[in-house]
């Protein structure tokens, strides 16, 4: 059987599912919900390290752990073969197990009472969320076509902002009044009933709807030769490095947040969660919205746009996030933060779409689960880690202000990740396939 014989057999009718505009936007709004329980657990953490610390002991080098490894290694080994699953099985249906799983996890983190039990919460989190992102984006790919596909994922990055200006602030009210075990039942609880009523609600969108038809796929593979597929175009090998460099800085950053700011401006939790929290918060809502009406005209234009623009504003993002580092005047810090984030919202839509662009529909799970291990590996496992312990490191010299040395070298390697988005755009005409 050739290849073409092997799309058009496995092909669906995708006269038989039509999406309304009222259904659209009801899928998009669940799927960012759920990236915005994804991000709450994550950020949530970075609020309750400081007395997560003071009860148990723990250096920054063990937080450093548990805000990377624990949960980033087997988000990557789980990825993978979770992704194979979206690819060839009931997205809705996968998506809202993962969600289910995460939530426990991160309710029941509440509980434990040492390094290792947290350890274990984080490594079963890391199980859920692997899940998660590829079986939203592979949707996404699927509701929208490629035209306005930079719109629905900015819509989906919207729900992380979302997130973090309402779920920060909360969580470090909740933190401060109720302790830091109460504030894990928060984040985790809400996220069980956002699981059932996925399951119960989301259409499974037809894969492949808006597909090149001339370009035709032998889609009855195995995950490794999936693997090997992709990783065959340079496109995705350079997206693959400027995603996990960049995730490297961003999420090394993102996870020491809330110490920095205790630590260097004095801030109590509260603080933290409400005025940290609504700056990325807003900046990022306003620039996630700002990239889902005008990045489709750039596109438009030029599909070329959409791995330049990430590059252009993560070349931005360095100096500005030095400046959160470096300054001591609190309104200018913000001013910076916010400016950083609403550049780096901006550019979120395009950055994951430039992806799915050049995969075929039955790899793109699989691509963003690819990208997920080198975000999670090389970013949200070794910045966090890496950055803890060069505070630590540097603590003799420095003190407390450790701290602000090390996440400004974490700021500092994003750059080299923007220059490998310029390196994707140089063949992503070539590698087009929707």
């Amino acid at each position: 059987m050739t290849e073409t014989e092997t799309e058009s057999n496995s092909a669906p009718d995708t006269a038989e599912f039509n999406v309304s505009r009222g259904q659209l936007i009801y899928a998009t709004t669940l799927i960012g919900a759920v990236s915005g329980f994804n991000y709450l657990d994550r950020a949530g953490l970075s609020i309750v390290l400081e007395p997560i610390k003071a009860e148990f002991g723990f250096t920054d080098t063990q937080l450093g752990l548990l805000t990377g490894f624990a949960f980033s290694l087997t988000y990557a080994l789980f990825s993978i073969p979770l992704a194979r699953l979206a690819d060839t099985g009931n997205r809705v249906r996968l998506l809202s197990a993962c969600i289910a799983v995460w939530s426990v996890a991160t309710a029941l983190t509440g509980t434990v009472t040492n390094f290792l039990q947290m350890a274990l919460m984080r490594v079963v989190v890391g199980v859920g969320e692997a899940g998660g992102n590829p079986a939203s984006v592979s949707m996404l790919g699927d509701y929208y076509p490629p035209e306005t596909r930079t719109r629905g994922l900015s819509f989906f990055n919207l729900g992380a902002s979302v997130g973090g200006t309402l779920g920060l602030a909360l969580i470090g009210v909740i933190a401060d009044q109720f302790g830091w075990r109460m504030a894990f039942f928060a984040m985790g609880l809400p996220g069980i009933l956002l699981s059932i009523l996925l399951f119960t609600t989301l259409r499974e969108p037809v894969r492949g709807r808006f597909q090149d038809p001339d370009h035709s796929f032998e889609t009855d593979i195995g995950w490794w030769q999936a693997v090997k597929e992709i990783l065959s175009r340079k496109t995705v090998r350079h997206l693959l490095i400027a995603f996990g460099i960049v995730s490297f800085g961003g999420n090394g950053m993102g996870a020491w947040f809330g110490a920095f700011f205790m630590r260097t401006h004095d801030l109590s939790m509260s603080e933290v969660g409400a005025v940290v929290g609504l700056v990325i918060g807003l900046t990022g809502i306003v620039g996630t919205v700002l990239g889902a009406i005008y990045t489709p005209m750039l596109v438009r234009r030029d599909r070329r746009w959409e791995p330049w623009l990430p590059g252009i504003g993560y070349a931005f993002v360095v100096p500005t996030h030095m400046l959160v580092f470096y300054l001591d005047d609190l309104v200018m810090v913000y001013a910076a933060l916010g400016l950083a984030t609403f550049v780096g919202s901006l550019v979120g839509g395009a950055m994951l779409s430039s992806l799915q662009s050049v995969l075929p529909a039955h790899l793109r799970a699989m691509g963003m689960a690819m990208l997920m291990f080198a975000q999670s590996f090389i970013g949200a496992g070794a910045g966090p880690l890496l950055i803890g312990w060069a505070s630590d490191a540097m603590a003799p010299q420095f003190g407390d202000e450790s701290l602000r040395y090390a996440l400004m070298i974490g700021a500092a390697i994003i750059g080299w990740g923007a220059v490998h988005f310029f390196f994707a755009a140089r063949h992503f005409k070539h590698d087009l396939v929707s």
